[in-house]
């Protein structure tokens, strides 16, 4: 009767901590609707970005700090800018061209990867610090690599 009773309060323990985990994660980011977006952040976005298309808002947490984050497209660049609810920039993600990249990340990828197709290429901006991901198909393998501003691998999955 112990076991029975000890197996019961061990599942239900796990279930509250799994559900409590997939609360706490999904909190962090929820998409919200444009409403609910400072004006600050909705100002500076458009008058950096006048001619894009606003696909999505959402609303981030991280270490007890509030971020809004909108996702874009503006011509061929789909672009993911993410605000203080000031309407302060905190980091730029946008697609690049393959050929943008610099020239130590395309020789990189040709030199290790001979043959391979550069699928996307993203560059993300945080203050002053740049980094690139770099998603590539090689034979029949797919990869992302991400690269420092002065194009050293930094990681690879």
């Amino acid at each position: 009767m112990k076991q029975v009773t000890l197996r019961v309060v061990l599942f239900t323990l796990t279930i509250v901590v799994i559900s409590g985990l997939a609360d706490s994660v999904s909190a962090q980011e929820k998409t919200i609707s444009a409403k609910s977006v400072p004006s600050a952040v909705i100002s500076a976005f458009k008058s950096r970005y006048p001619n894009a298309t606003i696909k999505s808002f959402a609303r981030e947490k991280e270490n007890g700090k509030v971020f809004y984050e909108i996702e874009s497209k503006d011509g061929d660049i789909g672009r993911d800018v993410l605000y203080n609810p000031d309407g302060s920039v905190v980091a730029v993600e946008e697609t690049i061209a393959a050929s943008d990249l610099p020239a130590s990340i395309q020789e990189f990828v040709r030199s290790k990867y001979a043959g391979a197709v550069i699928t996307k290429a993203e560059k993300s901006t945080q203050g002053d610090a740049v980094e690139y991901e770099v998603f590539v198909k090689h034979r029949k393998k797919r990869l992302a690599l991400e690269f420092d501003a002065d194009g050293n691998l930094k990681n690879k999955k």
